[in-house]
């Protein structure tokens, strides 16, 4: 998989230029695509600009928006997690398309500084370093996740306006490398495949493609092959967008529902527990 081992220089690199894809989409939204529901539930493109932007800056070290919305109007929030995401979203609504997409331009500027400065990202990969929202994570790891998250929302705001693009650039790949990583916890822990279960699935594009096999070995738990000797118990070939979007939580019950029958082979259970379990992301 491309960029396993990159260094905090190289997925810096992408991050920021990951940060430009966003910027350049966001300046090009008409009123109508602003305001079109995204694959978030309840929010539009321009919402899922907002999130981008306040994680960004808080990154950078802005102050937060001394905001609090009015909860019983947004009845889709039902956890603390969703309050600290909606919070600057729902801050960013009360100001118009063309302001928060400068106040985006300016924070992206600035991230460029932060991150090309030495003291703002720092070099050694396995120390522990704060993200967004609270979050503490070794640094390698925090930086995919930041990549993924903006490769991700990309594919939101694309998805409502009606712009597919951004399958194949390294940031897609990265985040293809971190959803493939969670295999053993989507078979092993997820999924409750038993002891022997074997997983071949098979990603064909457009833009990433890659297959990997997994097994829960004799102590239970789940282990990637290099091959497999034997038929795998269930096989499973999606295409680079569904697996993303199934990986991400945005597929709809009736198309999670679809890709058990169409997109399976091989037990019919496991099937349908690894096809539901494959959403990692909060």
């Amino acid at each position: 998989m491309p960029f396993a081992h990159a260094g905090v220089d190289q997925l810096v690199s992408i991050w920021l230029a990951q940060l430009d894809v966003i910027r350049d989409l966001a300046e090009q939204l008409t009123a109508q695509q602003w305001a079109a529901p995204s694959p978030c539930p309840e929010w539009s493109a321009g919402d899922v600009v907002a999130h981008v932007l306040a994680l960004e800056s808080e990154l950078h070290g802005s102050p937060a928006p001394d905001h609090e919305p009015d909860w019983a109007s947004l009845p889709h929030i039902t956890s603390g997690f969703g309050q600290l995401t909606e919070r600057a979203v729902d801050w960013y609504r009360t100001k118009s398309q063309d302001v928060v997409v400068a106040e985006l331009i300016e924070i992206i500027a600035w991230r460029h500084d932060d991150l090309r400065n030495d003291s703002g990202v720092g070099e050694d990969p396995r120390e522990v370093i704060p993200g967004p929202l609270g979050l503490e994570l070794p640094r390698d790891r925090m930086i995919r996740t930041r990549i993924l998250d903006t490769w991700i929302h990309e594919q939101d705001i694309r998805t409502a306006a009606g712009l597919p693009g951004g399958l194949g650039r390294d940031a897609a790949w990265v985040c293809a490398g971190q959803f493939a990583l969670g295999l053993p916890y989507v078979w092993g822990k997820k999924a409750a495949a038993p002891i022997g279960a074997t997983l071949d699935l098979v990603v064909t594009g457009p833009g990433v493609s890659f297959e990997r096999f997994v097994r829960i070995n004799a102590n239970g738990r789940a282990e990637f092959l290099a091959t497999l000797e034997t038929k795998p118990n269930l096989t499973v070939a999606l295409d680079w967008p569904t697996y993303a979007a199934a990986s991400a939580g945005r597929l709809r019950p009736a198309e999670t529902t679809a890709l058990i029958t169409d997109a399976c082979v091989g037990s019919e259970d496991l099937a349908a527990r690894f096809i539901r379990a494959l959403a990692i992301t909060p």
